[in-house]
């Protein structure tokens, strides 16, 4: 009940938000990422490769966005309340995040971390790496690049994650 609450106040408030004509990572509808949305990214090395899902075998890292804790929505309701107030930005928030690493075909345990996503800079904080939102650039804590991100459908990752999780 409280849930059904909390996103339609968010939709009502981000209803009245500016609409971003930049092409984000992780950007939705409703303007920046929602409190209930989920999202599953893949980083790898090399150039920006678009997998239509998780491939059987490489070396990449597995980023599943969870979706915020009730206590990270409930400041979302009063971020986007308070920001119709002159001199007022919404920074950003923070998600728990499980992390699994790729190697050839074997998968990490899943480690839960925590991101932070920003809205100035653009940047998803993840442990020891980020990604720009701009233009997907997966790089270290140095700004060292280590190669690019991009968003996998996410029934089909979630599914595969949770078959080869167990």
């Amino acid at each position: 009940m409280i849930k059904k609450l909390i996103f339609t106040i968010f939709i009502l408030f981000s209803l009245q938000t500016e609409s971003n004509e930049r092409e984000l990572l992780l950007y939705s509808q409703f303007g920046e990422f929602c409190t209930m949305c989920e999202a599953v990214l893949l980083c790898e090395e090399g150039e920006i490769k678009n997998h239509s899902s998780i491939p059987d075998e490489g070396e990449f890292t597995l980023y599943h966005l969870k979706t915020r804790t009730f206590w990270s929505q409930i400041t979302t309701i009063w971020e986007f309340f308070i920001k119709n107030f002159e001199g007022y930005e919404v920074k950003g928030h923070q998600r728990p995040v499980i992390i699994i690493s790729v190697k050839e075909t074997d998968w990490s345990a899943p480690a839960l971390g925590q991101a932070r996503i920003s809205v100035d800079p653009d940047l998803i904080f993840l442990n020891d790496t980020k990604i720009n939102r701009l233009n997907n650039q997966w790089m270290d804590n140095d700004n060292k690049t280590l190669g690019f991100c991009h968003r996998l459908p996410l029934w089909e990752s979630i599914e595969t994650i949770d078959n080869r999780s167990n």
